[in-house]
Formats: structure tokens, sequence, C-alpha cells
């Protein structure tokens, strides 16, 4: 990787975002964290991500708001996002994913996280 790309992980989970942080940065990632849906719309606007990763269930602004909210910035710049939930599956999940996003389900492998992020930004 010449240039690094960005990760912007946005949950409430900080234990959850930590083990992210870290993992990612070991991939070789710079990794910019937020801590809802706010606050990742924020930083998707200030730092240009090359990927983000969302938490679905968030106080204030889910992640399903959030990805509305972001969705024409995600397609217009081409960045790619995934969603986290531990929801099991739901039919509007089709819908997500028909608008772009892709969804993993908790619990996950660290490796499906990083192997993810590694297809999408290649």
């Amino acid at each position: 990787m010449t240039t690094q790309q960005t990760v912007l992980i946005i949950d409430d989970d900080l234990s959850l975002q930590n083990l992210l942080e870290i993992a990612l940065r070991e991939a070789g990632y710079n990794v910019v964290l937020a801590n809802d849906g706010e606050e990742g719309l924020e930083k998707l606007a200030a730092v240009k991500p090359s990927l983000v990763i969302s938490d679905i269930m968030m106080p204030q602004l889910d992640g399903v708001e959030t990805f509305h909210r972001m969705k024409d910035t995600l397609q217009t710049e081409g960045i790619p996002v995934f969603i986290m939930t531990a929801l099991s599956r739901k039919p509007w999940f089709a819908d997500l994913e028909a608008e772009g996003a892709v969804i993993i389900q908790k619990p996950f492998e660290i490796d499906q996280v990083i192997n993810l992020a590694r297809d999408l930004l290649s």
C-alpha cells in the first residue's frame, strides 16, 4: 500500500472500536473513530475516508439513519460501507444492501473484517 487508506469506524461500543482500530492499524490502515452517527457524519465530511464501518444499534442516530444521511456522499465519492449488526437477518437488510451497504453479522472473526476491508478497498 503506497498511500495509507483511512477507515472511519462509527460505533458506540468502545471496546469493539478499540479492537477494530488495533486490527485495522496492524493491517496498515489509518483509523478514525466516531462514537455515534452524528459524529460519524462530521468525520465523514472532514476526513474523506476510503471505507466506512458502522454499527446499526446506536443511541440518538442509529446506523440505518446514519447510512441514509451519508449514502449520497458515499456513492459520489465511491466509498464502500459495511454495517455491523447483532440483529438477526431482517427483511429491510436487503434494502440497505441494494443501496450499497455490506452487512456483517456480530459476532464476527476479526480476520473476516480485515479481509472484507481489503476486498472492498482493492
